[in-house]
């Protein structure tokens, strides 16, 4: 979640994400991207699915972006579009971690 260079702001100038979807790719991951900032041929832009709606079932959630429609986001939310054994790596800790290990979430700072 979140692809853009610097938070609320539409650039992706220099985005670390996209070093971070290249190495994901190299293990065989399916990435998908949102960012309410982006256009869909942006978000296609950094070899990813575009996550247009939340219906797929996801294994892990990067947020990687800390844009304010993020902020609004509780874990409750996000658990929702996540398996049973959901991983969530919050680059930009906005989220409590003992409060999402107690919700069942791996939960990486990185």
């Amino acid at each position: 979640m979140g692809l853009t260079y610097k938070e609320n702001v539409p650039d992706t100038r220099e985005s670390p994400v996209r070093e971070m979807v290249k190495e994901l790719k190299e293990f065989g991951v399916d990435v998908y991207g949102y960012d309410p900032l982006l256009s869909k041929e942006e978000i296609e832009s950094f070899g990813v699915k575009v996550l247009d709606d939340f219906n797929v079932i996801m294994d892990c959630v990067i947020v990687a972006v800390a844009h304010d429609e993020f902020k609004k986001m509780k874990l409750d939310d996000i658990g929702k579009f996540m398996n049973n054994k959901p991983v969530l790596v919050d680059v930009r800790g906005m989220f409590d971690e003992q409060e999402a290990k107690r919700k069942g979430f791996y939960y990486s700072r990185m």
